[in-house]
């Protein structure tokens, strides 16, 4: 009964520790979206800066979901500045 009574405590530590000495495998991260685009970009503009080649991945990457990238839009004309009031004279 002591035998019994032993294993049944025991066992559930026992395979604590069992899964507790396995390696975890190594967690694997997918590659960003962008990232598709890299040759593409650096075959299209060779020797660029890698703000030139990020900029161009993320702008196919908005092509490839059929959104216009940012930099294809036009900015707002500026309003043109308001005439200067007329100055008053002291007198």
């Amino acid at each position: 009964m002591i035998k019994t009574i032993l294993k049944a405590a025991l066992l559930p530590s026992l395979a604590v520790l069992a899964a507790c000495t396995t390696t975890p495998p190594a967690p694997t991260v997918a590659p960003l979206p962008e990232e598709a685009f890299r040759p593409a970009c650096e075959q299209r503009f060779p020797g660029a800066t890698p703000f030139a080649i990020s900029k161009c991945m993320y702008e196919e990457l908005d092509k490839s979901r059929g959104v216009t990238p940012a930099s294809a839009t036009t900015a707002p004309e500026p309003a043109p500045a308001p005439a200067p009031a007329p100055a008053r004279r002291r007198r």
